[in-house]
């Protein structure tokens, strides 16, 4: 019995120093790589929070496909009536074995004007606002990991759920929230809260992520917003009628040309 007693000791002092051991992009690793659905669909409602209190709400559709080197997602917006038909489309790239990673490609189609523009994937206009809301174009796609310089500040409770508190700091510089503190839960690696912090290291926005859901096993946020608490303003996305691995989407409609015809639906 003793025997026992000392082996499972030091198999919890193993495990212990083990998870002791963990840095800070150990951890941000462990969140980049958790498993992700094949496809999904499903429908949100966006509300956009002005400083003077009022509302704007709009509706929208999100796909997105997984190609392995590649995932494809579309964002189309289908009221009110004069954002009707806007979308946008962005391919995310994987990084490679030396952890590189190519540059995001995005398009914005805005049917008022009959044209699609390209969106930088890095620099000012990444960063500017994602069709008025307190998102950026940058917020919607995923942050590569090689850009940036982590560590591990501790660990904090987010809303009941044990969490590592991640230091994020851009090797850059150069952006308009050049750190931030990922706030990574501890038991399924799935970002809780996250704090941007502007060239003057001044709380710019935070984004808290709540009501999770898990749907054939990925742990999914079904609300996530974002507060500017420089402007007062603030955007909430409240997502619906999740769809996880139940079809096959039609390759064709991660395309400019798909935006410009309206066929997403």
């Amino acid at each position: 019995m003793k025997r026992l007693i000392l082996t499972f000791t030091a198999l919890f002092l193993t495990l212990s120093l083990f998870a002791e051991s963990l840095t800070g992009y150990d951890i941000m690793k462990k969140a980049d790589e958790v498993p992700s659905p094949t496809n999904s669909s499903s429908t949100a409602t966006l509300t956009i929070h002005s400083k003077k209190g009022s509302d704007r709400i709009r509706e929208v559709i999100m796909k997105s496909k997984d190609y392995g080197d590649v995932e494809k997602q579309v964002i189309v917006f289908t009221t009110p009536k004069d954002v009707s038909g806007t979308g946008y489309l962005m391919f995310e790239y994987a990084e490679d074995a030396a952890g590189n990673k190519k540059d995001s490609d995005n398009w914005l189609y805005m049917p008022a004007m009959k044209k699609t523009r390209r969106i930088a994937s890095s620099g000012s206009e990444s960063e500017g606002s994602f069709m008025g809301t307190d998102f950026t174009y940058q917020d919607m796609g995923d942050r590569s990991l090689s850009k940036y310089d982590y560590k591990l500040l501790g660990e904090e409770s987010v809303d009941g759920t044990a969490c590592y508190k991640v230091e994020c700091i851009s090797k850059a510089h150069t952006e308009k929230d050049p750190r931030y503190i990922s706030y990574i839960s501890k038991s399924d690696y799935s970002l809780r809260k996250c704090e941007f912090y502007d060239r003057q290291d001044q709380l710019h926005r935070v984004l808290t992520c709540t009501n999770f859901v898990t749907i054939k096993g990925f742990t999914t946020a079904q609300k996530m917003k974002m507060e500017n608490v420089q402007s007062g303003t603030w955007s909430l996305i409240e997502t619906n009628n999740i769809v996880y691995d139940e079809e096959d989407l039609d390759d064709s409609i991660f395309t400019v040309a798909a935006l410009e015809k309206g066929r997403i639906r």
